[in-house]
């Protein structure tokens, strides 16, 4: 086996699919948090919220699709989001930290529009989205993840003998903080595809069923996985 490893573990949670996300809540504010507890900031209730623009589609499926950059702890690429529209509407709701830079959001390369909010994304459309079609964009993102969280999110290190190790684990904190998706457990995607970019000297270790290994020619070599 190689000297040096690269974990990258992608967390998900595996709940049963349904076909129509529940609507968004309309009971009101949130209650007074009890005493002693902090109220909710911002962040949390843009996360929480099962807005308009998160119940009007339905995931269908990813593919996230990067390159990591040990030497510059880094990473660059995009993720390929399947839906169906639910309802007619002109813009969604996604998840990415804002410590990551938004390269570019395209629909069949027509380049959209987008506002961001804290860590939310609203992803506008010149047109109106038709309910019952189904409709992909390619999400192209870059920069250096955070690595904080209880599982401390995604990490750069090294092992004791000084070897590159790499690891991603988002439990809490939410898979947002290294990757664009919709990042709410009401809707999630039926399935996805996994393609990552390392040095050749590095194993890929992922979520899923291993599918191959692409020599890329220039140092890298990717590692494709899919999960079900």
């Amino acid at each position: 086996m190689p000297a040096s490893w690269l974990a990258l573990i992608l967390l998900l949670q595996q709940t049963p699919q349904t076909t129509t996300p529940p609507t968004a809540n309309t009971q009101g504010p949130p209650r007074t948090p009890p005493s002693g507890q902090r109220p909710p900031t911002r962040e949390d209730l843009l996360r929480g919220d099962y807005s308009r623009w998160r119940a009007n589609n339905d995931l269908l499926s990813y593919h996230l699709d990067i390159r990591v950059d040990p030497d510059k702890k880094s990473i660059a690429g995009k993720n390929t989001i399947r839906f169906k529209m639910l309802k007619d509407d002109t813009r969604i709701q996604l998840d990415l930290f804002d410590t990551l830079t938004i390269d570019k959001i395209q629909l069949e390369n027509v380049t959209l529009k987008y506002t961001r909010d804290v860590h939310t994304v609203y992803v506008d459309f010149p047109s109106t989205l038709k309910a019952g079609r189904t409709y992909a964009i390619d999400f192209y993102y870059s920069g250096t993840p955070s690595s904080q969280g209880r599982f401390d999110g995604f990490s750069f290190r090294k092992d004791a003998e000084g070897h590159t190790w790499i690891t991603t684990a988002c439990e809490g904190v939410g898979a947002r903080l290294w990757w664009p998706n919709k990042d709410q457990w009401r809707d999630e995607v039926e399935s996805m595809q996994i393609s990552v970019a390392i040095p050749k000297d590095l194993v890929d270790v992922s979520n899923g069923k291993f599918v191959g290994k692409t020599d890329l020619g220039d140092g890298y070599a990717r590692w494709d996985w899919q999960v079900q």
